[in-house]
């Protein structure tokens, strides 16, 4: 997912239906999860947010088998772009 252009406008669709918001906060998605990291404290990267999602790593799993890789590197956009990142 990482080597695609991901769709930021397409994200918010991605992350709500994957259920994203139930363990992370993300004032853009209007979500207050507190099981993983705060999205708008750590501002991640867009290699890191395709590379977790796809892979999953502590107690987040892995989407690589419920997402396409296209909807992965939307939803990274939606959370690069929401935190102050730059998305390619």
């Amino acid at each position: 997912a990482f080597k695609l252009k991901g769709n930021a406008t397409a994200g918010p669709a991605v992350f709500s239906k994957a259920g994203c918001g139930s363990c992370h906060t993300l004032a853009a998605a209007h979500s207050t999860g507190t099981v993983g990291p705060n999205l708008d404290s750590l501002k991640p990267d867009y290699r890191t947010v395709t590379a977790q999602v796809t892979n999953g790593g502590g107690a987040m799993p892995s989407f690589k088998s419920t997402l396409s890789t296209q909807q992965i590197a939307d939803v990274a956009a939606y959370v690069v772009k929401s935190t102050g990142g730059t998305a390619p």
